[in-house]
């Protein structure tokens, strides 16, 4: 009896060590923090019969192109708890916010508040409003130079 229940443990067993991250798995492409938020939702629709496609390696999105309204609406109710409630800042896009405060704060506005560091955008009731300020800090670049330039166009 003892043996039969070793068999089924080794294997699976075994089959986590297959699934474990290797040598050549040190070359993957970093999953997108956003995708990363909405993986066990997706993974949920697809439970419940919703088409997938893989957009990029490991992260799968809904086949829009085969998307049933019937099946999509009824596994989004099954799957709505899984929606990600607070999703991760793009960090690219919080350095430039927190470079256009900086520029705002040298140009004429030394009270002007930094982004939200977990939401990315500025406090409410900060208005851009100087527009002459704005063309110069918005947006800015280059990255090493936050501020100094507006972007040509």
């Amino acid at each position: 009896m003892r043996r039969l229940l070793a068999i089924p443990l080794l294997l699976a067993g075994l089959a986590l060590v297959g699934c474990t991250a290797g040598p050549e798995d040190s070359q993957a492409t970093p999953v997108d923090p956003v995708d990363a938020a909405y993986a066990a939702h997706t993974a949920c629709l697809g439970e419940h019969g919703v088409k997938l496609k893989e957009k990029s390696p490991g992260v799968r999105v809904v086949d829009k192109d085969a998307v049933d309204r019937k099946v999509m609406v009824d596994a989004q109710e099954k799957c709505k708890s899984l929606l990600p409630f607070e999703l991760p800042v793009d960090q690219a896009a919080l350095k430039r916010a927190q470079g256009i405060a900086e520029c705002y704060r040298r140009n004429g506005f030394p009270d002007w508040p930094d982004p939200d560091p977990k939401t990315g955008e500025f406090p409410e009731g900060s208005d851009m409003n100087d527009s002459a300020v704005m063309r110069k800090c918005t947006p800015v670049v280059p990255e090493d130079n936050l501020g100094t330039a507006p972007v040509s166009g």
